[in-house]
């Protein structure tokens, strides 16, 4: 039976973080609306122990992750605002601990044993994006507002998104281009955009999620006691995340609001892909240098080059040269790896005492001063070969690791997320590449395939979109 109650106020002796029973289903709801739920060490350290105890039981078929303040914000990011306060009192320890139950509570969603459901209504920012991208599910409504802006206040796309984003991302991303363009300019994402863009797998109206909470409890219910074979799945395991992804497309969107225009237009694509190219690009000077070329090209694509330096200018070019790297390296590496890696990097920039890392002063200034203007960085030169590797090297003195959780697992690619959202380019492409060469029609032929016939693409929104785009920019010969 549910259990239900009212969790849009809060009272002084509710938890931070909510657990309900929804039938097979658990709900984990963030509770800190007074600070748009920003993750502390006692959040994390609640949501990872109570998972670890939801991974050992065969009671539960799925997990939901939302918010009490839905839809103002999932989780607005870490929070690094008490961080910072601890770093210029010297209180390092304490900073450095909320970083690895944050990480720990990343690696346990990325690779926990049952399927997860993130529901991003609202600000899903920082450390919100690391509790929703490496779920299977991860669901935007009207209200998504998605970022990673860390260039800000000199921090770095942390939580694994930088393992996360070369792998997910549909559009622009065939060398991480479309995943460095976000990490650095911190861009605002729309849920429309997020759902096209890979970064949600599906696109749920608000007044739709309740309504879908409830029926992805019943799931189990339906079944129970009942052969059930789908004709496709494996193996049960296999066969409740096809259940699970055909109950959201149920209560999913069939068209999007009157008026959408997708954010990036073809110009923009092309500057960001020819850019951002992460194999060719060892600083932020090369892509600064690669904006220029567009000074001769057409009028949009060299307005938005221009735009994209005039962003990147006011940022730090320490934070970005570290998120460079960071995506250099997690893009080929497990997840284990990647999260760890991310541990190293905070941990050497709380207790960084050369003045290169001005994160602490930085995040003071931008969220404890509320300051409306750019932080006036010190750091204005590219950081040496030396200075980039003391970011990720570990140090006896700064001891950093990961939890180990009742999984301990890990891999290099999502086992299900590129399943359920909507194709990668680079998918769409070799597809046209093997099956349709010779078309007369390449546009109706690629839609019709995908549109009709692809099991998990059939009559998904914003398909059509996705293959005019891809077949607009890559086959336009």
């Amino acid at each position: 039976m549910s259990t239900a109650t009212n969790i849009n106020m809060k009272t002084a002796n509710e938890p931070l973080v909510i657990y309900q029973v929804k039938d097979t289903a658990r709900l984990v709801v963030l509770n800190r609306p007074e600070k748009l739920n920003a993750l502390n060490t006692p959040m994390c350290k609640s949501m990872f122990d109570t998972l670890n105890e939801y991974s050992k039981s065969d009671l539960i078929n799925l997990i939901i992750v939302k918010s009490s303040n839905f839809p103002r914000a999932l989780c607005a990011g870490g929070d690094v605002a008490q961080v910072a306060q601890n770093n210029l009192v010297g209180k390092f320890k304490d900073s450095t601990d909320v970083f690895t139950a944050e990480y720990s509570l990343n690696y346990l969603l990325a690779t926990f044993n049952k399927p997860i459901v993130s529901i991003m209504d609202g600000i899903t920012m920082g450390g919100g994006v690391g509790i929703s991208i490496h779920s299977p599910f991860r669901i935007s409504s009207e209200y998504t507002k998605w970022a990673m802006p860390e260039m800000d206040i000199g921090f770095f796309p942390d939580v694994g998104t930088s393992f996360a984003l070369p792998r997910v991302i549909t559009l622009a991303n065939s060398n991480c281009q479309m995943a460095l363009y976000l990490c650095l300019t911190g861009d605002v994402i729309g849920g429309e955009d997020a759902y096209i863009l890979g970064l949600a797998s599906h696109y749920v109206s608000h007044d739709n999620l309740t309504k879908l909470e409830n029926r992805l409890g019943e799931i189990d219910v339906f079944q129970r006691g009942k052969n059930v074979d789908d004709g496709y799945s494996k193996d049960h395991n296999e066969m409740i995340y096809n259940m699970i992804n055909n109950t959201i497309e149920e209560y999913s969107e069939n068209r999007f609001p009157d008026g959408y225009k997708f954010k990036f237009n073809d110009d923009q694509l092309d500057v960001i892909e020819q850019c951002f190219n992460i194999d060719n690009i060892t600083s932020v000077e090369n892509i600064f240098h690669n904006l220029k070329t567009f000074e001769n090209g057409s009028i949009e694509s060299r307005r938005f080059a221009t735009e994209v330096e005039a962003k990147l200018r006011k940022k730090s070019l320490t934070s970005m040269d570290i998120a460079i790297k960071l995506i250099q390296e997690n893009s080929k590496d497990h997840i284990e790896s990647a999260l760890r890696r991310d541990l190293y990097v905070a941990g050497n920039m709380c207790y960084d005492q050369s003045g290169v890392s001005e994160f602490s002063n930085a995040t003071k200034y931008k969220l404890l001063d509320k300051a409306k203007t750019p932080y006036p960085w010190k750091q204005t030169n590219p950081l040496t070969k030396l200075q980039l590797n003391s970011f990720f090297s570990t140090k006896p003195s700064i001891p950093l690791n990961l939890w180990s959780n009742n999984i301990n697992v890990t891999w290099k690619n999502y086992p299900y997320h590129l399943k359920y959202q909507l194709p990668t380019e680079k998918f769409i492409e070799e597809y046209i590449e093997k099956n349709l060469k010779e078309s007369n029609n390449l546009e109706q032929d690629t839609i019709n395939y995908f549109l009709n016939y692809n099991r998990f693409t059939k009559d998904k929104l914003g398909i059509k979109l996705l293959c005019q785009n891809v077949i607009r920019r890559k086959f336009r010969n």
